[in-house]
């Protein structure tokens, strides 16, 4: 297999999920008396109140998923919650409930790292897991080789449920109405970080493994790092990548991030996507998988851009429910561009995709000009987007409200559900923990199987 990097260099950050919450995290008053540590709560129940506030103002339908009283109740309950013993943690725990309610993928505080940033190594959970399909497995023992090992499934943690704990964490974690399938893969990348939190930093973790009656005492960790989000292992490190499968006669094209906006990462998206084209007409390829899974979202323009290559017949991307101030070449009919590729296109997806990929997956599936293979996306043909960044008037915590909608024309979906693919093809738990990938292999099987029994077909008939 014939391989070609484009040589933009791929970020290995820790791309985290949007929010969490937790209870009672001990704190000892201040020795400097009670009167400050009024005064610090006070400014954390402001700030709620001012989070609610300004959501209501400035997200296009706050009230998608709950009513504005069952909003307000919960802005309440979470300022109740807040007393003379709650720390900073308790409050970004509380604040991601509120915002997480609403049921937008793009508002809350990025990522996860002004909570993390409250975690003490001494505290963190000291295990690094996974969770896969509602349960939870070790991934790396760490300081903990020599009682638990990898792969090993854990049922409870200090007595809790791994399903209650789940369920904790997903109340505080963000995704378009609610959907499931972003916020596991999303846990996953800051599970040591939320299982701290749902846990309410305990003085110590003991946790069931399947199997076993009596719970395991945990060491805490000497060091810690969080884990790429791009496995080592694959074949595509950088942005964007090419493969000839000359074997099977496939092209290849995985993009890791879909954020070409303009001017010269507009430019070298342009370029790439011009060899793709080059290399799959020149050699008469007889089909196309195009990868991208683990993509959170980026610039529609740039996941048009693909379509109208691969398209016979115009196509709409925006739909009228669109908010007009979005890019206005969106809401034009999408022209094809050059000579369309005639050969079968598969399009993977996965639970991580959500914004614009989930759009592109929508409108290409709605206008068959590809079939789509792998995991229920993250995102559906709806969205909030056009965020704007506010800071908390007391404890200068950073938060992003929506103010925007953007939505693409796709009939066959409501505004609440998510892509489904047109072929299942699942992630195993030996990908998950092994951090390898067969799906992709089962994918170009597929493609390929598709395209000989097309070829055939004729011939049979």
């Amino acid at each position: 297999m014939t391989f070609i990097k484009n040589g933009i260099g791929a970020s290995l950050l820790t791309i985290a999920v949007i929010n969490m919450p937790v209870t009672a995290f001990a704190q000892t008053i201040p020795e400097n008396g009670e009167a400050e540590a009024s005064n610090r709560i006070a400014g954390y129940h402001a700030d709620l109140r001012e989070l609610g506030t300004r959501i209501k103002a400035e997200h296009p339908r706050p009230f998608r998923t709950l009513t504005e009283a069952d909003f307000d109740d919960l802005v309440e309950r979470e300022v109740a919650k807040l007393n003379s013993a709650s720390t900073r943690a308790d409050f970004l725990w509380a604040m991601s409930h509120v915002i997480a309610s609403i049921g937008c993928g793009h508002s809350g505080l990025p990522y996860f790292n002004q909570q993390d940033a409250e975690i003490e190594l001494s505290e963190r959970f000291p295990l690094k897991t996974r969770f896969y399909r509602g349960r939870l497995y070790v991934f790396d023992p760490m300081t903990n080789a020599d009682r638990v090992a990898k792969g090993q499934e854990i049922v409870s943690i200090n007595g809790l449920p791994v399903p209650e704990i789940q369920a904790t964490i997903f109340s505080r974690m963000g995704s378009d109405a609610h959907l499931p399938n972003l916020k596991e893969p999303e846990l996953n990348n800051w599970a040591s970080s939320y299982l701290t939190y749902a846990l309410g930093f305990p003085a110590a973790y003991a946790v069931t493994l399947r199997g076993q009656s009596e719970p395991i005492d945990l060491t805490p960790l000497d060091e810690f790092s969080f884990e790429p989000i791009i496995s080592p292992l694959d074949p595509c490190q950088d942005e964007l990548c090419y493969e000839m499968d000359e074997q099977r006669n496939l092209g290849i094209a995985t993009l890791n991030r879909l954020d070409y906006y303009g001017g010269d990462r507009a430019t070298q998206f342009v370029e790439w996507w011009a060899s793709v084209m080059e290399d799959l007409q020149s050699n008469d390829r007889d089909g196309l998988l195009i990868d991208m899974r683990g993509v959170g979202g980026g610039s529609g323009a740039a996941g048009s851009y693909i379509l109208r290559h691969l398209a016979d017949q115009p196509f709409t991307y925006f739909s009228e429910a669109s908010d007009p101030r979005g890019p206005d070449s969106l809401f034009l009919e999408q022209q094809p561009i050059g000579e369309e590729f005639k050969g079968t296109v598969f399009i993977m997806s996965d639970g991580r995709t959500m914004s614009a990929v989930s759009h592109f997956y929508a409108v290409a599936q709605s206008n068959d000009i590809a079939t789509i293979v792998g995991e229920p996306s993250g995102g559906g043909k709806s969205t909030n987007d056009g965020k704007e960044t506010f800071t908390s008037s007391n404890e200068g915590v950073e938060y992003r409200i929506s103010r925007m909608v953007f939505e693409v024309e796709a009939p066959q979906l409501s505004i609440d559900e998510e892509v489904r693919p047109d072929i299942t093809v699942t992630y195993s738990l030996k990908d998950m923990l092994d951090r390898t990938d067969t799906m992709r292999e089962r994918a170009l099987d597929l493609l390929d199987s598709r395209i000989r029994r097309d070829k055939a077909e004729p011939a049979e008939s």
